[in-house]
């Protein structure tokens, strides 16, 4: 279990990092592009477009974080629905539910890129290949699945939910 907390940890780092880094992309191109603007009377070619990008980037790794950090709504009208026998079992029955849907969404995912990037499909305002890009999407899905499937297997590394947090 210490082996997958501390992997977890490095994955949550990477993630974060990575995310971090994508949101100053999008201010560092934006800001460049007004201070181009207001110097120099034109814009920069093309940062707007990465700005978007960069941005979109941001906020889909931000699923699989606040996966991690266990920051997600939960339908809680569904819980008197539920037979008490189960009670003790939920919470595991939750994240094995959430990390199949997350590996369905995975595979779907995988295909969507996969297709783009047979059609060589390129931006339109800067003709570069979309699927590298868009390789966020099955890796958020996928790091989400993997994170629900160790918190199922130990729920002592689970966080407590951020709803239920004190604040």
């Amino acid at each position: 279990m210490h082996s997958v907390q501390k992997w977890l940890k490095w994955l949550w780092t990477l993630e974060a990092t990575v995310c971090v880094l994508a949101f100053a992309g999008t201010a560092l191109a934006l800001m460049a592009d007004v201070l181009a603007r207001e110097l120099f009377g034109d814009g920069i070619f093309g940062a707007q477009r990465f700005a978007v990008w960069t941005n979109a980037v941001a906020g889909l790794l931000g699923f699989a974080i606040v996966t991690a950090e266990r920051g997600h709504l939960r339908p809680q009208f569904l819980d008197g629905l539920l037979p008490r026998a189960l009670a003790p079992h939920i919470d595991r029955i939750g994240e094995l539910l959430s990390a199949v849907i997350c590996l369905a969404l995975t595979w779907y995912a995988a295909r969507f890129v996969q297709s783009s990037a047979q059609l060589g499909e390129r931006g339109m305002a800067i003709p570069i290949l979309l699927w590298p890009i868009q390789l966020v999407l099955p890796w958020m899905f996928f790091s989400s699945a993997l994170r629900h499937l160790a918190y199922a297997a130990w729920p002592a590394l689970r966080p407590e939910p951020r709803s239920e947090m004190p604040s």
